[in-house]
């Protein structure tokens, strides 16, 4: 990547707000098939700030894994903008696209979506590989990640000896591997127990407080609203209500 490239990736130049890391205005969404169209997106704007902890909410098929998608510079609008970091993803070209998704954004799905012929620490490793970083650096940086997240012990282990939990914990660290500014979360406790849902919702939380990463999360999990600074409820294509907890008046009881 130019020095250019990098300069605007870094915001210079930019007339956007630099208060938000994340800024969709009427972004629209529509898929055609043949004749055919559906509007997954219409009109959707939010403004995401820095180091906010923010749940998705809606009914299936009300487009929120489709907003989900393109906050996080997964799919690009058919109308209206995203901004990341102040920069217009539908101005850049693929190669800028990928340069900001490994080392602007980093994803948590349900699945886990680990690796199961290598072990806990080369599934860290691996995005540091395609940021360029060499394999000492590397190493050193996902073991350090692998130990904030409690699980330095379980380094040499695959995901196959791990429980889910440990798996989703590995998959939190490999999010953080190129110390991103967003974390996207995909029904992050989708596949776990309620206790281990806990654990991770905890977790996220506590990373959030302390490395100031962004944290979005679409989810059906009404525990993580107790942690989220703000819920955003979509339906058919709109953002159609923004809460916070305390607004929403749920009590914990509710949430178990």
């Amino acid at each position: 990547m130019t020095q250019e490239q990098e300069a605007l990736f870094a915001g210079e130049g930019s007339t956007e707000k630099a208060g938000f890391v994340i800024r969709a205005v009427d972004v629209r969404k529509v898929y055609r098939m043949g004749e055919s169209e559906t509007h997954a997106l219409r009109g959707a704007s939010l403004d995401v700030h820095r180091g906010e902890y923010l749940s998705i909410m809606g009914p299936s098929g009300s487009g929120k894994t489709t907003f989900f998608n393109m906050i996080g510079g997964l799919d690009k609008p058919t109308s209206g903008k995203v901004y990341i970091d102040q920069v217009d993803i539908a101005q850049l070209d693929p190669f800028e696209l990928a340069w900001l998704r490994c080392r602007k954004v980093g994803y948590v799905f349900q699945t886990f979506n680990l690796i199961q012929v290598m072990t806990c620490l080369e599934n860290v490793m691996l995005p540091m590989a395609f940021a360029g970083l060499d394999d000492e650096e590397a190493r050193e940086k996902a073991i350090g990640i692998l130990e904030r997240v409690g699980l330095k012990e379980r380094a040499l282990h695959k995901p196959a000896e791990m429980s889910g939990g440990q798996q989703q914990r590995v998959a939190i660290a490999r999010s953080l591997a190129n110390s991103p500014d967003i974390i996207l979360a995909d029904e992050p406790t989708g596949n776990l127990d309620l206790k281990t849902g806990e654990e991770i919702i905890n977790l996220f939380d506590r990373l959030r407080k302390e490395l100031g990463v962004t944290i979005i999360s679409a989810t059906h999990d009404l525990k993580m609203l107790r942690a989220s600074d703000r819920i955003v409820w979509i339906e058919d294509g709109r953002i159609t209500r923004v809460s916070t907890p305390e607004e929403m008046n749920i009590a914990v009881s509710e949430v178990h």
